[in-house]
């Protein structure tokens, strides 16, 4: 019984690992697919801090909705 126990979290643990390199070079794969412009723009994350983002990582201008009034005053205030 111990042994098939053994053989059993032995396969897990294979499964596990060739599973976690499966998705590291997945990962590596599609981060080098990805050029960065190297031009980056200054925007707020919702907790109010200033980060710089790299054009490239911004969807295209067509597919962006301007914001109005009541839009902005929620995300001002999102409890009111």
């Amino acid at each position: 019984m111990a042994e098939l126990n053994n053989n059993h979290s032995r396969r897990k643990f294979l499964a596990f690992g060739l599973i976690a390199g499966a998705g590291m070079v997945a990962g590596k794969a599609s981060a080098q697919s990805i050029q960065e412009s190297g031009e980056t723009v200054h925007m707020l994350t919702k907790e109010g801090k200033l980060v710089s983002v790299d054009k490239s990582m911004l969807p295209p201008a067509s597919e962006k909705k301007q914001a109005n009034k009541k839009d902005v005053l929620r995300w001002i205030h999102p409890h009111t």
